[in-house]
C-alpha cells in the first residue's frame, strides 16, 4: 500500500508541474473568480506525509501528525428555528491531530442567547537533548515523540433584554494532559574532552528530559452591565480552580559509574567516569483557589469629556506538594550501590495572595484635532507563604556498602508587601494636514518589603545561629515612553516613525545584615532604545510597497554587595556595578502587493535580522596557567550571543477558469550562528538551521454547492545545531470538499 501510495504521490507531483507550466499563457484572458460563499457547510479534509529523517521533529515544526490524518475539517449549519430564534452548530474531528470541536449557540432575539460546547487538540513536541560535535554525542529518549493534549468544554448564558441590566454566566473546566520535553537538561561526561583538567571541565548540560504533565482548571464567571443616565455599569465576579500535579523525569551522568577504588589520578579515568549516574523524578503539585472582582465605569459628560474608573480585588489560596527523590549509582568494594536521597520529601505547605487595584482615566477631547488620556493606576498586593519538608541524606560505607540515611526536617517562609503607583498618560494631534501625531508615557513606582527564611530547622533548634534570614526594603521604577506620528504625504506614499525608550530598575536593599554578615543587597536595571520606520509606497493601483525597520538597543547592569570584616571588628560594605547585558537588534522587513488584474495576485515578503547579545566579550580575556589550573581563554567561554535570520515567503493566486484557481506558496528560513569550534570551552548555542517549503493548490467548483481543494507540498528542513539528527524532508498532500448544507 505505501509503494502504490508513493507512486499516485509521485505522479500528482508530475501532474502539478504540469499544470503549472501551462497556466501562464492563458492568463490575461480568464474571468473573475466566482466561487461562492457557503452559509451552512461541511468540510471534509484528508492529509498523508511521507517524510524521511526525524518524524518528531517534523511533528512538532509543521504542527502536523507523522501518520497524516483526515475527517471534518470545519462544519457550521445555522437555521432559523422560528422568527425570533437562530441556532447555531460548530464542529470539527480531526484523526492524527486529535482535534475536536462541537458548540451550539441558540439566540432569541431581543432576549439573549445559550451556547455551550466542547474542544480539544493536540500539540506536538519532540523529547531531545544536545548534541556535541567534538565527538558528535547525540541524546534523544525513546520514543522521541511526545504530545500534549488540551481540552476545554464550557457553558456560556447571557441575558440581553432591552431596557434592563444585561447578564452573562460562564462555566469553562479545561485539562492539560501529556508529556512534553524539557529544556532543563541533564549533565554528561560523554563528550570525549580530557578529564578533570580545571579550569575546562569536561561535563556539558545535554541529556534529554521531559515533563508528564496532569492539570484541570475550572472557572465560574458571572457578570452585570447597564446604562443609567450617562454612566455605563459592568461588574463582574469570578471564582477559579486549578489542580495540578506534574512530574519531571531527567538524569544527571547518565550510564556513569566511577571506578572503584578511585584512581589517584582522575586523569587515568576512562572517559565518562567522573561521576555517578543520578536518577530523579520532581513532583510539583499545586491546588489553587481564586476569588475575584472586577467593577468598571465609563460616564459621558460631553462629547469632549469621559471619566473611566475601574476596581479590582483578588484573594487566591494554594497549596502545594512535591517530592524529589534521586537515585544515585555508587561504586563500592561489594558492587554498584543505588543511594536514594530526597531534596525534598513530603513537601507541604501553601501561600496567599491578596491585590486591590484602583485605576481612574480622564479622556479629553478640547478640540477635533486634541485627544487625551490621563489615568492613574494604584495597586496594593499582600503574599505570604510557608512550607516545609523532610531532606533525605544517604551515606554508604565504600568496604561494605552498607547504606545509612539521615533525615532533616526543614521549614520555609517568605512574606512580600508591595504598593504600586502607576501615571499614564496619552496625546494625539491631526491639526496638521495629512499628519497625525501621537505621544504616551508612564510611569511606575513600587515600594514594598520581603521577609523569608530558607532554609530554617525550626523544631530543633528554635533559636536560630547562623541562619539566612533576610529582611529587605524592595522597591521599583519603570518609565517608558513612545512618540510617533503617521504622514499620508500623498496616494503615492505614506511614511510612519516611532520611537520608543523603557528604563526598569530594581532594588532590594537589606535593612539589617544577616546573622552571617551578609545582607540582600542588590540592585537591577535595563534600559531599551529603539526606532521603528515604516513606508508604503503605492506606484500604481496595483502595486504596493511595504518596507519597515526597526532599531533596538539595551543594556542591563547588576548591583551586588561586597562585604569584608566580621562581627569583632565590624563589616566593611561595597557595592560594585557590572554590566550584565548589552544587545542590539536591527530588523529590516519587505513585502511586495501586486496585483495586475483581476485574476492574478501575488504577495512576497521577506526580513533579515541582525541581534547581539554580550556579556563580558572580548573583555574576559586569557587566563594564565597556575600549578593547578591550566591557561585557557576565556572570550572563548564568554562568547557573544549572535541570533540573525533571514525569512522570505511568497504566495500568488491565478485564476484559471471560471470554475478554477491556482495557489501557489514558498517560504525560507535560514540562520547561520552554530560555532562548533568553542565546543572544547562551553556549549555552542548559536542556532543553525536552513528550512524551505514548497506548495502548489488547485480550488475547483464542481457545482454551486461543491468545492474541492488540492494542495501539495514539499518540505525541507537541515538543523546544523543539533548536528542534524533533527532532520527531515519530504512531500505532503492535502486534499478537502466543501459541500454547502
Amino acid at each position: 500500500m505505501q509503494a502504490n501510495y508513493l507512486t499516485n504521490l509521485r505522479g500528482t507531483s508530475l501532474l502539478a508541474g504540469i499544470l503549472l507550466a501551462l497556466t501562464g499563457a492563458q492568463a490575461a484572458a480568464l474571468p473573475a473568480d466566482a466561487f461562492p460563499t457557503f452559509e451552512s457547510y461541511i468540510k471534509l479534509s484528508g492529509q498523508v506525509p511521507s517524510i524521511t529523517g526525524n518524524e518528531a521533529a517534523f511533528q512538532k515544526r509543521i504542527v502536523q501528525p507523522k501518520g497524516g490524518g483526515l475527517g471534518i475539517e470545519d462544519l457550521h449549519f445555522t437555521k432559523d428555528v422560528n422568527k425570533e430564534t437562530t441556532m447555531e452548530i460548530d464542529g470539527r474531528a480531526l484523526t492524527g491531530a486529535e482535534d475536536y470541536l462541537a458548540q451550539m449557540k441558540l439566540t432569541k432575539t431581543e432576549y439573549g442567547s445559550l451556547n455551550a460546547g466542547y474542544k480539544s487538540f493536540r500539540t506536538f513536541y519532540d523529547g531531545i537533548g544536545g548534541f556535541f560535535p567534538l565527538n558528535k554525542q547525540w541524546n534523544a529518549m525513546t520514543p522521541e515523540d511526545l504530545h500534549i493534549d488540551r481540552g476545554e468544554y464550557w457553558v456560556k448564558v447571557e441575558l440581553n433584554q432591552p431596557n434592563t441590566p444585561k447578564f452573562e454566566l460562564s462555566y469553562v473546566d479545561g485539562t492539560r494532559l501529556g508529556k512534553k520535553n524539557s529544556t532543563i537538561w541533564g549533565d554528561s561526561d560523554f563528550t570525549g574532552l580530557p578529564n578533570n583538567i580545571p579550569p575546562i571541565s569536561q561535563v556539558r548540560k545535554m541529556l534529554p528530559s521531559y515533563q508528564k504533565i496532569d492539570e484541570h482548571h475550572q472557572a465560574l464567571e458571572g457578570s452585570v452591565s447597564h446604562t443609567l443616565a450617562n454612566t455605563t455599569f459592568h461588574v463582574t465576579v469570578m471564582q477559579e480552580k486549578t489542580d495540578d500535579n506534574d512530574t519531571r523525569y531527567g538524569m544527571r551522568f547518565a550510564g556513569e559509574v566511577k571506578p572503584y577504588p578511585t584512581p589517584a589520578s582522575t586523569l587515568l579515568m576512562p572517559a565518562g567516569s567522573m561521576n555517578n549516574q543520578v536518577q530523579y523524578s520532581q513532583t510539583d503539585g499545586m491546588v489553587t483557589k481564586m476569588s475575584g472582582l472586577i467593577a468598571k465605569s465609563e460616564t459621558v459628560f460631553s462629547d469632549t469629556v469621559k471619566v473611566l474608573a475601574a476596581f479590582n480585588y483578588q484573594d487566591v489560596d494554594s497549596t502545594f506538594s512535591g517530592d524529589r527523590p534521586l537515585y544515585t549509582t555508587t561504586p563500592t568494594a561489594v558492587g554498584a550501590v543505588v543511594l536514594r536521597a530526597n531534596n525534598n520529601l513530603g513537601l507541604t505547605g501553601g501561600s496567599q495572595v491578596k491585590v486591590y487595584v484602583g485605576s481612574l482615566a480622564f479622556d479629553w477631547k478640547p478640540t477635533p484635532d486634541w485627544s487625551s488620556n490621563l489615568a492613574l493606576r494604584a495597586e496594593d498586593k499582600y503574599t505570604k507563604s510557608a512550607g516545609a519538608l523532610t531532606a533525605v541524606t544517604p551515606a554508604v560505607v565504600a568496604t561494605t556498602g552498607v547504606v545509612t540515611t539521615t533525615n532533616s526536617l526543614q521549614t520555609y517562609y517568605s512574606r512580600v508587601k508591595e504598593k504600586s503607583l502607576t501615571p499614564a498618560l496619552d496625546l494625539n494631534y491631526t491639526g496638521i494636514k495629512d499628519l497625525a501625531l501621537y505621544a504616551s508615557a508612564s510611569v511606575r513606582s513600587v515600594s514594598g518589603d520581603e521577609r523569608y527564611a530558607t532554609p530554617n530547622d525550626f523544631v530543633t533548634t528554635p533559636v536560630i545561629a547562623n541562619s539566612k534570614l533576610a529582611y529587605n526594603d524592595m522597591s521599583e521604577n519603570r518609565l517608558k515612553y513612545t512618540i510617533g506620528g503617521n504622514w499620508h504625504q500623498s496616494s503615492l506614499l505614506t511614511l510612519r516613525g516611532e520611537i520608543f525608550h523603557k528604563d526598569n530598575t530594581s532594588k532590594a536593599i537589606g535593612y539589617t545584615l544577616r546573622t552571617d554578615g551578609y545582607a540582600d543587597n542588590y540592585v537591577l536595571g535595563f534600559k531599551f532604545t529603539g526606532l521603528k520606520l515604516t513606508a508604503i509606497a503605492k506606484p500604481t493601483t496595483a502595486l504596493t510597497s511595504t518596507t519597515r525597520y526597526i532599531y533596538q538597543k539595551g543594556d542591563a547592569t547588576v548591583q551586588g554587595i561586597s562585604v569584608t570584616g566580621t562581627a569583632l571588628t565590624g563589616y566593611a560594605v561595597t557595592y560594585p556595578k557590572y554590566d550584565s547585558m548589552d544587545m542590539v537588534t536591527h530588523t529590516i522587513a519587505e513585502t511586495i502587493d501586486w496585483t495586475p488584474m483581476a485574476q492574478f495576485y501575488l504577495q512576497a515578503n521577506a526580513s533579515i535580522v541582525f541581534n547581539v547579545i554580550g556579556t563580558v566579550y572580548p573583555r574576559a580575556g586569557v587566563f594564565a596557567a597556575t600549578s593547578t589550573n591550566i591557561a585557557f581563554d576565556a572570550n572563548r567561554v564568554l562568547q557573544n550571543s549572535n541570533n540573525n535570520f533571514i525569512t522570505a515567503s511568497l504566495v500568488s493566486g491565478l485564476v484559471l477558469t471560471k470554475i478554477d484557481d491556482l495557489q501557489l506558496q514558498f517560504s525560507y528560513y535560514k540562520a547561520d550562528n552554530y560555532n562548533p569550534e568553542v565546543a572544547a570551552m562551553t556549549l555552542p548555542f548559536g542556532a543553525g538551521a536552513t528550512e524551505y517549503s514548497v506548495t502548489a493548490g488547485v480550488k475547483h467548483k464542481f457545482s454551486d454547492r461543491c468545492i474541492g481543494n488540492a494542495k501539495l507540498g514539499y518540505y525541507d528542513a537541515k538543523n546544523d545545531t543539533t548536528g542534524g539528527n533533527t532532520n527531515f524532508k519530504g512531500p505532503l498532500a492535502y486534499v478537502s470538499l466543501d459541500y454547502a448544507l
